[in-house]
């Protein structure tokens, strides 16, 4: 699906911003690179949707962008925990967090739902990912459960 091209509208409305702020060149050129993940580095191609959220960042409205990325930060937080819990991740140490993020990652992109490192993904991916750990765990219990009722069957059995 192709993107929506950012309106001449808006072109002079960035552009004004970037001139209020005092901006050099260079300096919105960064901008644009970062805002678009390497993408592009002029207003011109960038897409409708990032150039709504570049004028909201650089007119200072940006407390929704607050609020969604703590949103997204609550559900990787609950991800991790429950990493942890299914035994994918295990240790605290700054070296132990970079394995469990990359094995976490790696998990996503070959098994996930959504084929994604978690930072790629958005609110809706990440509540999928994090449902799809939920069942994980769900069934880690379950066959936990299922052994031991088994064990306790052929111990019962034995007597």
């Amino acid at each position: 699906m192709e993107a929506k091209t950012i309106s001449s509208a808006q072109i002079r409305k960035i552009q004004t911003l970037f001139s209020k702020m005092g901006f050099e060149k260079e300096d919105k050129k960064s901008i644009i690179f970062r805002l678009t993940k390497g993408r592009v580095t002029s207003t011109k191609d960038l897409t409708l949707d990032e150039a709504k959220y570049l004028i909201k960042y650089l007119v200072g409205d940006t407390t929704e962008d607050q609020e969604y990325q703590e949103k997204c930060r609550s559900v990787v937080k609950s991800i991790y925990r429950l990493s942890h819990e299914i035994g994918m991740s295990y240790g605290n140490t700054p070296e132990d967090k970079l394995m469990n993020c990359a094995k976490i990652n790696k998990f996503c992109r070959e098994r996930g739902t959504v084929k994604k490192n978690i930072s790629e993904m958005n609110l809706a991916e990440l509540q999928k990912t994090k449902k799809q750990f939920e069942a994980i765990l769900n069934s880690n219990l379950d066959n936990s459960v299922k052994q031991l009722v088994k064990r306790s069957v052929q111990t019962l059995k034995q007597k």
